[in-house]
């Protein structure tokens, strides 16, 4: 059978069920509501009987207070139901009520209590059998066409997505070609920058170990010396200091020559001739340095701008991929749902349906 037809078919089936629910609802509620009135009047009834004078007046007391809040109890919950279907809310408080009502109040009344229980089994016992006959005659909800919907869009949102990650695939490559040449030219540039600024580094690295050394020669005459000046005591602290304080170190070496001798006055001679133009020559170098990594900073940076446009395009690839991979285990379920509603309806009708 063509599924068309078959929705025909089954739509027909339900609406007649439904009909057939609205009948048996009619028909049980009406047995409900004269029931109900039976039990309301056994109620005024037990509520105006008098209580026999031979009961003790302690026991007496008792059964007024347990009849009632029976009565009460009862008249309220059955005041709450219209219909049969509100019955099933209401069950568990009158089976309470059938079962528990004060132990004196039923020796009392037996008579009155023992016709309202009977009253209430039998509602019971009509409720039990309206929910089988409904069940009987009910057709299983099948949501056909929520499901072909949440199919049809759940496949163009697929397609649009697809579409996307095509385009962006696409995009990529386009970047990549883009990038390759420009990335190799600064690649190339920044190894060249960088073999600069390792020579200068060595460079710079070792005219101040040599300079540093020869301070360091004259540590020992001018600690002996205790001249108490500031650029004494720095230079016993870090013999960098003379390299940093050119002009300074010098005319405090000019002024204690007279003092050194042997080695150390040649050691002192050669640092009075060559420490101001090696100086001048590390500051030089290290001015170089200053540019040349400034320039390795500026050749990153684009090199990362080029480098994070790609990771961009990558990271939204694999965003539109995992959104890709949802949307067809969406699908999947969704058409799981739809053999399954369709099994079910071909067992309701009790024929094969043509998939879609």
């Amino acid at each position: 059978m063509k599924l068309e037809k078959a929705l025909k078919e089954y739509e027909k089936r339900k609406k007649e069920a439904e009909e057939k629910r609205k009948n048996l609802e009619e028909k049980y509620t009406s047995k409900l509501l004269k029931k109900k009135h039976e039990i309301l009047k056994n109620l005024e009834k037990l509520e105006k009987k008098e209580i026999s004078k031979k009961i003790d007046d302690r026991i007496k007391k008792i059964v007024e207070r347990e009849r009632r809040s029976y009565v009460e109890t009862l008249r309220r919950t059955l005041e709450r139901i219209e219909n049969i279907e509100e019955l099933g809310r209401f069950l568990p408080e009158l089976s309470k009520l059938h079962i528990s009502h004060g132990k004196y109040l039923l020796l009392v009344f037996e008579k009155e209590i023992y016709a309202i229980n009977k009253l209430l089994k039998s509602v019971s016992e009509e409720y039990s059998e309206y929910i089988r006959k409904v069940s009987e005659i009910s057709i299983e909800p099948i949501e056909f066409e929520s499901i072909l919907s949440n199919i049809e869009n759940a496949k163009k949102q697929l397609e649009s997505e697809e579409e996307d990650l095509k385009l962006l695939k696409n995009q990529l490559g386009e970047k990549e070609r883009e990038f390759k040449s420009k990335i190799a030219k600064l690649e190339e540039e920044l190894e060249k920058v960088e073999s600069k600024i390792r020579n200068l580094n060595s460079s710079i690295a070792k005219d101040e170990v040599e300079i540093r050394s020869r301070i360091s020669k004259l540590q020992k005459p001018i600690k002996r010396m205790r001249t108490g000046e500031r650029t004494a005591n720095e230079i016993l602290k870090d013999s960098s200091y003379g390299i940093e304080h050119p002009e300074e170190f010098l005319s405090f070496l000019i002024k204690i020559r007279s003092r050194l001798e042997g080695k150390y006055k040649q050691t002192a001679d050669w640092i009075l001739e060559n420490l101001e133009s090696k100086s001048r020559e590390i500051q030089e170098r290290k001015r170089k340095l200053r540019e040349l990594e400034n320039k390795r900073s500026e050749i990153l940076r684009e090199k990362r701008k080029f480098e994070s446009e790609i990771e961009a395009i990558k990271k939204h690839i694999l965003e539109k991929e995992r959104r890709i991979k949802r949307l067809k285990d969406r699908l999947l379920e969704l058409e799981k749902e739809l053999d399954e509603s369709l099994s079910k309806l071909e067992k309701i009708l009790n024929t094969s349906i043509d998939r879609p």
